[in-house]
C-alpha cells in the first residue's frame, strides 16, 4: 500500500526510469500497475524527482495548516528554510502572526550534536531519516555502527515539550521522509513546497526573527560538512558521505572502524539545502549563499542551552528477506530466454542492476518479465518470424540477385526449383502485377508485391496465389452460363406448352358456343 508516495497510473508510460534510478528497487510493475512499496522505500524522494511524467507525488498536507491559526502552536523551522526561500523572514513573519511560536531546529541539533561529542566509539550520524531507513531496511547487520542518538527535529520536539507543554506542534523541511519519522513527534508536517503552494494566496506583509531560545553553532547542518563542523574537534578523523549510491558503496565494503572516526552521511548531494522538496530553479551556491547571508541577520545565543533531555534511541530490523532457491532463480532465466549465462546481459534497461536481481523481483511479484527488453525484443522477433513462416503467401526474400529467405509456403510451391532458377522468375515481377508462372506444367496465378527493406538488407517479394480463386471464379461463371441456358430451355418449352393450350381452350370455347346456339334455339323453338 502506498502511504507516503503515490502513483498516477495515468502518467505512468511504463518507462522504467523511476525503478533504474530507485537506489533500493522498492517500486513494483505488475498487471499495468507503477506501485510504490511502502515497506521497502526509504523515501528518498528520487523517483518523484527523476519521473518524466510527473507520475510519482508525495502525500501533501497543505490544507492542514490553516487548522492551527488562531491558536497557540509551535513551528520547526529546518535549517535549510533560509536556503529554500526568497524572503524568509516574511514567511516567519506570516507564521507568527497566524498564532505560531516559531523556532528552528537548529536548536535541536545542538543537543544531537553534544551527544555525537560524547560519544566514546566512532560515529555514524543519524540525522538523515533516509540514511537511517537504509540501514535499518537493507544493512541491519551494520546498524551497530550508527550513533544511537534521534535527529535534530525529534530533538526539537522534545525540547518543545520542555519548553512549552503540550500545545500543537508543527515541523516544516526539506525532507519527504520526514513525514514517516516524525508522524508521532508533530501534529503536523509539511515540505517546503508545501508551504509555499500554500502563502501563494497569503499577503506577506511584514518580517519576523524565530523566537527564543537561539542555536549558538549549529546553523550549518544543512550544507556538506555541516555536521562535522560542529563536533570535529572531538574526532579523530572525519569524512562526509552524499548519495545514497556512495553510501550503499561504503556499507559494501566496510566491515567496522579502527580508530574514533566521525562519518558524517546525507542522503541528498550537497547535503539538505539539496533536498526532494527544495526548489529546483536556483544553484546550490545560491541556496549556500541565502543560507549564509540569513545566518548573517540571526541573532545567536550567547551560551549553550542546559536543559537536561534524553535524545537516547534504538534502531530496528526492518529488512524484508526474499529467499528464493537458485533453481526458482535459472527457471524465471530460461523463461526469458537466459538460457546461459552469456546471456545474462546485466545492462539494467529493466531498472534492475543485473537478470538475477530482476528475476527475484519476478518471483516477487515485483517485476514482470516483457521488462527485460532482450526478451521482448526475442518474443516479438520470434512472432514475427513465426507470422512469416506460417502465411499462405509465397514470401521469397533476395539481396545481390541471390535468394537468400524462403518461408514455408515458398519453398514447396518451388521445391523442383533452383534458387538460381527462382530469381529468374521473380526478378521481371512487378508490384501489384497479376502474373502467371508455370511450374511443374501447371500455370499458377499471383499478384505480387515487392519492396525494399531498409540499409540496403534485400528486396522482399510477396507472391498471393489466386490460382484456385481463379479457377473457382471460372466455375461460377460457367455454372451461371448454364444455368441461364437451364432457364431459358425450360422458358421456352412452357411458352409452347401456353400455345398449345390456349389453341384446345379456343376449339372448345367455340365448340361450346355452337351447342349453346342450338339449345336457346330449342328452348326458343
Amino acid at each position: 500500500m502506498e502511504k507516503y508516495i503515490f502513483s498516477n497510473e495515468a502518467n505512468c508510460k511504463y518507462c522504467y526510469k523511476c525503478l533504474r534510478n530507485c537506489p533500493v528497487k522498492s517500486i513494483s510493475f505488475s498487471d499495468n500497475t507503477s506501485t510504490v512499496i511502502d515497506d521497502e522505500c526509504i523515501l528518498c524522494g528520487k523517483c518523484i524527482e527523476i519521473c518524466p511524467q510527473n507520475a510519482k507525488s508525495y502525500v501533501r498536507d497543505v490544507s492542514e495548516l490553516s487548522k492551527f491559526f488562531g491558536g497557540k502552536f509551535v513551528v520547526s523551522i529546518a535549517p535549510s528554510f533560509f536556503s529554500h526561500f526568497d524572503e524568509p523572514f516574511k514567511v516567519i513573519g506570516f507564521l507568527k502572526k497566524s498564532g505560531a511560536i516559531v523556532s528552528e531546529t537548529s536548536l535541536g541539533a545542538e543537543y544531537v550534536s553534544d551527544e555525537y561529542a560524547k560519544m566514546p566509539h566512532p560515529v555514524i550520524t543519524t540525522s538523515c531519516p533516509v540514511v537511517v531507513e537504509l540501514f535499518e531496511k537493507y544493512y541491519p547487520e551494520k546498524r551497530q555502527f550508527l550513533a544511537p542518538v534521534v535527529s535534530p527535529a525529534v530533538a526539537h520536539s522534545i525540547l518543545f515539550e520542555k519548553l512549552f507543554g503540550d500545545i500543537p506542534k508543527v515541523f516544516i523541511g526539506p525532507c519527504i521522509a520526514k513525514k514517516r519519522e516524525l508522524e508521532k513527534h508533530f501534529d503536523l508536517v509539511l515540505t517546503f513546497e508545501e508551504l509555499e503552494e500554500f502563502l501563494e494566496e497569503e499577503v506577506l506583509d511584514c518580517e519576523g526573527f524565530p523566537d527564543e531560545p537561539y542555536p549558538h553553532y549549529a546553523r550549518y547542518y544543512p550544507v556538506s560538512g555541516g555536521i562535522i563542523k560542529t563536533v570535529s574537534e572531538n574526532f579523530e578523523s572525519y569524512i562526509s558521505i552524499e548519495g545514497i549510491d556512495n553510501i550503499k558503496k561504503f556499507l559494501d565494503k566496510f566491515q567496522g572502524f579502527d580508530s574514533k572516526y566521525f562519518v558524517e552521511m546525507s542522503a541528498c548531494v550537497g547535503g539538505c539545502i539539496e533536498g526532494p522538496a527544495t526548489r529546483k530553479d536556483i544553484s546550490i551556491l545560491e541556496k549556500k549563499v541565502k543560507l549564509i547571508n540569513s545566518i548573517k541577520k540571526l541573532p545567536k545565543s550567547v551560551k549553550e542551552l542546559e536543559l537536561e533531555i534524553d535524545l537516547h534511541r534504538e534502531f530496528e530490523n526492518k529488512q524484508i528477506k526474499q529467499n528464493y532457491s537458485d533453481e526458482e532463480i535459472e527457471k524465471v532465466l530460461f523463461s526469458m530466454g537466459k538460457t546461459d549465462r552469456s546471456k545474462e546481459l546485466n545492462c539494467s534497461a529493466c531498472g534492475y542492476d543485473t537478470c538475477r536481481e530482476k528475476a527475484v523481483a519476478v518471483l516477487a511479484g515485483k517485476a514482470e518479465k516483457e521488462m527485460c527488453i532482450t526478451y521482448l525484443i526475442e518474443k516479438v522477433s520470434s512472432v514475427s518470424n513465426m507470422v512469416v513462416e506460417e502465411t499462405p503467401n509465397l514470401i521469397v526474400i533476395s539481396q545481390n540477385n541471390q535468394i537468400t529467405y524462403k518461408n514455408k509456403v515458398a519453398r514447396l510451391r518451388f521445391m523442383s526449383l533452383s534458387n538460381k532458377k527462382v530469381w529468374e522468375i521473380i526478378k521481371e515481377l512487378k508490384d501489384n502485377e497479376l502474373k502467371g508462372i508455370e511450374i511443374q506444367g501447371k500455370v499458377y496465378k499471383f499478384i505480387t508485391k515487392r519492396f525494399l527493406l531498409p540499409e540496403d538488407s534485400g528486396e522482399v517479394f510477396i507472391l498471393t496465389d489466386i490460382t484456385k480463386q481463379l479457377e473457382q471464379e471460372e466455375k461460377i461463371r460457367k455454372l451461371k452460363r448454364q444455368t441461364i441456358e437451364k432457364i431459358e430451355e425450360v422458358l421456352n418449352k412452357q411458352m409452347l406448352l401456353a400455345q398449345e393450350i390456349s389453341g384446345l381452350l379456343g376449339e372448345s370455347i367455340a365448340e361450346t358456343k355452337s351447342h349453346f346456339m342450338e339449345f336457346k334455339k330449342f328452348m326458343e323453338d
